[in-house]
């Protein structure tokens, strides 16, 4: 009785008056591209019962082998060494990739078992050190995306690396001892820079070669600021300076020791820290803080050290400070209802460029501050959108930096009930209004100033509310006092129609003041430049003169700079006249009142900018007019 599967394996039963719980498996381990039979293939059988002897067979000649097992579970795999033919599992189902397991029955059989390997690629070559000395037992690795194998050198430094499957393949070379800076082909330090190497079958590559760099190395101590102590399992992190930076990590030993080797030559920026996981928020007591070369919190404030090829750069040392704490909520007054989400800002008196991590309450207003050095800060606070009608605060109720209370911390302690009790401000909102019915304002520049008028001992400031592009404006946590609010708009073309143009408000914490509104116009504007010679007056003792022919009025404006901007004029003809200023003016020049060097008759038309109106000072002062 013949049975076959769709694996190929034939099953052959006979009947025996004693069962005999055995089987022989033979078959043929061919080239799947040619079909020809391997010689001095090695076929296994690896038992996977327990107490079960494992079988191996090698093939003859035409590729066949015989391989006597007893009943179990089988793996049988196939490789043949010195070759390029890739090693491959087989199973009862035939699956190549999985290794399906082989059952041998209770009863005699015999069983067909052919084996087809495919042929891959080799990568071949020499690793040097200085002067093209070979090196040995150097670790030469071979990754794709998804194999990965290794090799070591010879005494002459040659390396082989069968059996690969076609890819393309980063190929790396290092030592143990880190005396050599590790390198990818070809001729890079950093894996980004590699170049990766296509294998195909049947194809023995050859020349990839590598040559390595003697390799630096820093060596130091972690030790606490007071008591000098030495602290174990620091992390201590040095990064290569340069467009690619390379990280290497070593940790302190029990006696506060670390090195850090296989350094490629170059820059490099120290730093000290715990390592992950043990710095995070769950910590119940204040840990070590990170710390850059020498004694810095920020990174920019780091010294680099130099590193040498073959060389140990010694006492590259680290004392760490224990970090300092804060706690405290955020409630409203009153009811004391806990405030979620609003973000607690630390901010360092001495410690220039430093901003430490700021943290958010949670919902029961509590808020906890880590990772901050010794020394004095200022607390803030940034409240959420759905929390804006309350008054926003820096510690003990201050509203500016410069009144802000100080908070002073020392080393390793924990600053508890930092608590922040939030009243409701007021809200203000108005609109920006223009006759024009299709004119939009440019909500990324036009702004109304909120200025406060009376002295206010908490530290009011100056506030730009930002107007949208309808034109409307809100503020809301406006502390109670008397303000102004100013219009700043960037459209050089529009006329207030009311004057004065600020508007003064008095405000009390928890109300609600609308329509506080201003009207604007539609006209234009005058821009150019004054030009001055070495000789000639300078720009702070000149003035220019406006006259409007058709209103039959007169305007004075100083010359601040090179440019200027007539702003918000009735469209209509001007006169412009570029004199002196009479209180100015240096009477060793010899100029009467005033005297004008330049003039323009210029048209102003509703909407637009007259530009490139542009006046000069360039006659001498006899030829000038007086005015």
């Amino acid at each position: 009785m013949f049975r076959s599967t769709s694996a190929g394996i034939l099953f052959i039963g006979l009947s025996l008056q004693a069962p005999v719980q055995a089987a022989e498996v033979a078959g043929r381990v061919t080239d799947s591209h040619t079909g020809e039979g391997i010689p001095q293939a090695v076929v296994r059988a690896l038992a996977l019962d327990p107490g079960q002897p494992s079988a191996q067979a090698l093939t003859g000649r035409q590729g066949r082998y015989l391989l006597d097992l007893l009943r179990g579970r089988y793996r049988i795999q196939v490789e043949v060494p010195d070759s390029n033919y890739l090693p491959r599992q087989y199973g009862g189902s035939g699956d190549a990739e999985g290794g399906d397991i082989l059952h041998i029955p209770t009863f005699d059989s015999f069983i067909v078992l052919d084996l087809a390997l495919t042929m891959g690629g080799s990568v071949a070559g020499r690793v040097k050190g200085e002067r093209e000395i070979p090196l040995a037992e150097v670790t030469v690795q071979a990754e794709s995306a998804h194999h990965r194998v290794s090799t070591s050198t010879g005494e002459d430094g040659s390396y082989l690396l069968p059996r690969l499957p076609p890819g393309e393949f980063l190929l790396s070379a290092g030592t143990r001892d880190q005396r050599y800076v590790s390198a990818y082909y070809p001729e890079a330090t950093d894996r980004q820079d590699a170049r990766p190497v296509a294998v195909e079958q049947r194809r023995n590559l050859t020349g990839i070669d590598f040559v390595l760099q003697r390799a630096g190395a820093i060596r130091g101590r972690i030790r606490t600021l007071e008591g000098m102590e030495p602290l174990e399992g620091v992390r201590v992190v040095a990064e290569k300076e340069g467009s690619s930076p390379i990280s290497r990590i070593a940790a302190s030993d029990s006696l506060g020791r670390y090195r850090l080797a296989g350094l490629s030559p170059g820059s490099y920026v120290l730093s000290a820290g715990l390592p992950e996981g043990e710095d995070g928020p769950g910590r119940q007591q204040p840990g070590w803080l990170p710390q850059f070369y020498p004694q810095q919190f920020i990174r920019e404030s780091a010294v680099a050290v130099d590193v040498e090829p073959g060389l140990t750069l010694s006492d590259i040392d680290f004392t760490l400070l224990q970090e300092c704490w804060i706690s405290g909520k955020v409630v409203t007054l009153g009811d004391e209802e806990p405030l979620e989400e609003v973000q607690v800002i630390p901010q360092p008196v001495i410690l220039p460029g430093f901003y430490p991590t700021r943290t958010q309450t949670d919902r029961s207003g509590a808020f906890l501050l880590q990772g901050l050095p010794p020394g004095d800060y200022t607390l803030g606070m940034l409240l959420p959108a759905r929390h804006r009608r309350l008054i926003q605060v820096y510690y003990r109720d201050k509203l500016s930096l410069d009144r802000a209370d100080r908070i002073e911390l020392e080393e390793g302690k924990a600053l508890r009930d930092i608590d922040f009790n939030l009243t409701a401000g007021a809200s203000l909102r108005g609109r920006v209004r223009i006759e024009e019915p299709e004119y939009q304002w440019d909500s990324s520049r036009d702004v109304v100033e909120l200025a406060r008028l009376d002295f206010d001992p908490r530290g009011s400031e100056d506030r730009q509310l930002r107007v949208g592009e309808d034109g409307s404006f809100r503020v809301d946590g406006t502390p109670g006092g008397r303000y102004s609010l100013t219009p700043r708009l960037s459209d050089p073309n529009l006329i207030a129609l009311r004057s004065p143009l600020p508007r003064v408000v008095t405000v009390v914490e928890g109300d609600l003041l609308q329509e506080l509104d201003f009207a604007f116009r539609l006209g234009g504007s005058i821009s150019g430049s004054v030009e001055s010679a070495s000789d000639a007056p300078g720009l702070n003792q000149l003035q220019i003169v406006l006259i409007n022919f058709v209103e039959n009025t007169s305007s004075v404006f100083d010359v601040p700079s090179p440019q200027y901007t007539l702003a918000g004029l009735s469209p209509g003809r001007y006169f412009l006249a570029l004199r002196s200023r009479p209180d100015a003016t240096h009477p060793s020049r010899g100029y009467g009142i005033s005297q004008v060097f330049d003039s323009r008759l210029v048209e102003v038309v509703k909407g637009a900018g007259t530009s490139n109106v542009d006046l000069s000072v360039r006659r001498s002062a006899g030829e000038q007019s007086r005015f």
